[in-house]
């Protein structure tokens, strides 16, 4: 709100500044007490701002903020069409006018001035988002999700944009997997969609149930099988696992994800050269390589491959990957630069290692 009151602002002290100085002056006074948190001091400006120059509409948007800060939503209402009347396309005269009909509870008439703000200015993310909110609170969250998704592509790291936004998503598909329950509830995408709410809720047991019950009416489905082969990852039941991505495999015999988390079993608890030629197929193809580089590394080093594994294990930190994969492909390399007698390539991999350590540490350390 801050924020358009000082485009607001500037705009009329430029506008007046050679015609009427006092007016200016008015202006700033109110701008100075909104500043300070005094909305009931910046209305006494911004009126006698209006009285000098009635017909000047920023002072009475202006005063409409003003008014809206007291928690004045009916006379902020009043102010702010003023100020349209005098002219129609002053920006964030409608996107108040929608906050504080929404206030008074009056949700069309906020959803109205809301969508006359966006259509006059489409790259507000104010006004898209508090388009959102209106038609959230409406109970209208799939006409919430388009302005919103807006918001979120305009300003992507809004936290306040995407926690709405993905609000608006959330129930959106509540109400498709309800509806979906309704026409048939034991239809493998009921199933589907319990395993993938099980599965985002931490539960793996009940999610693989779910993706069993799926797979029973859709057996040739192979995203389910990936999404089973996981749960059984988060249980450490890696022979299960492996079974569901061989199955997937066969359903799609060149799945770059299945391949890798095939290829990552095999490395860790199975045939270490099954488990390379494996990812050596699916590290081209995956959207981010950096794993499957690292888990191609480790399965080499498993092989006595020494050279070839720091290939790979220095292509998987070029990457940029996650913390864990940076660990280990620093502690793998530590022990491969000694068995190559390259000790300062070694000291170096030891020292990135403490560093990353201590880095976690004091991310996990508790707040105080």
């Amino acid at each position: 709100m801050s924020f358009a009151f000082l485009i607001c602002f500037m705009t009329a002290s430029g506008t007046l500044a050679a015609q009427d100085a006092q007016v200016v002056q008015y202006l700033r006074s109110g701008s100075e007490a909104m500043r300070q948190g005094n909305a009931k001091e910046a209305e006494k400006d911004f009126r006698m701002a209006i009285a000098a120059a009635p017909q000047f509409a920023p002072a009475q948007l202006d005063l409409g903020l003003a008014l809206l800060r007291e928690g004045n939503p009916e006379e902020a209402i009043a102010a702010l069409n003023k100020a349209i009347a005098l002219d129609p396309t002053s920006q964030g005269a409608h996107l108040f006018l929608g906050i504080a009909e929404y206030q008074r509870g009056h949700l069309d008439a906020a959803r109205t001035a809301l969508k006359q703000e966006v259509a006059q200015y489409p790259h507000s993310v104010e006004a898209l988002t508090w388009l959102g909110i209106i038609e959230l609170a409406a109970g209208h969250a799939d006409a919430a999700t388009a302005p919103l998704d807006e918001a979120a592509k305009l300003s992507p790291d809004d936290v306040n944009v995407l926690d709405y936004r993905g609000r608006a998503h959330s129930l959106v598909a509540a109400e498709s997997y309800a509806h979906m329950r309704e026409l048939d509830p034991d239809s493998w995408h009921v199933h589907r969609a319990l395993g993938q709410t099980y599965a985002d809720m931490g539960n793996p047991q009940a999610a693989i149930k779910e993706y069993q019950a799926a797979l029973a009416k859709q057996p040739n489905n192979a995203d389910l099988y990936e999404a089973l082969g996981a749960e059984y990852q988060k249980l450490s039941q890696f022979q299960q696992a492996e079974q569901a991505y061989e199955n997937e495999l066969k359903l799609s015999p060149d799945n770059p994800v299945a391949l890798y988390n095939l290829g990552r079993i095999e490395v860790e608890n199975g045939d270490p050269s099954k488990g390379v030629a494996l990812l050596r197929k699916a590290v081209p193809m995956l959207q981010q390589p950096s794993p499957g580089e690292y888990y191609l590394g480790l399965g080499l080093e498993k092989l006595g491959k020494d050279e070839e594994s720091i290939e790979w294990l220095e292509k998987s930190l070029a990457g940029n990957p996650s913390s864990f994969i940076r660990q280990g492909a620093y502690f793998l390399l530590a022990r491969l630069y000694q068995r190559q007698h390259r000790p300062e390539d070694a000291s170096r991999a030891l020292a990135a290692l403490k560093q990353l350590k201590a880095q976690q540490q004091l991310q996990n350390a508790p707040a105080r």
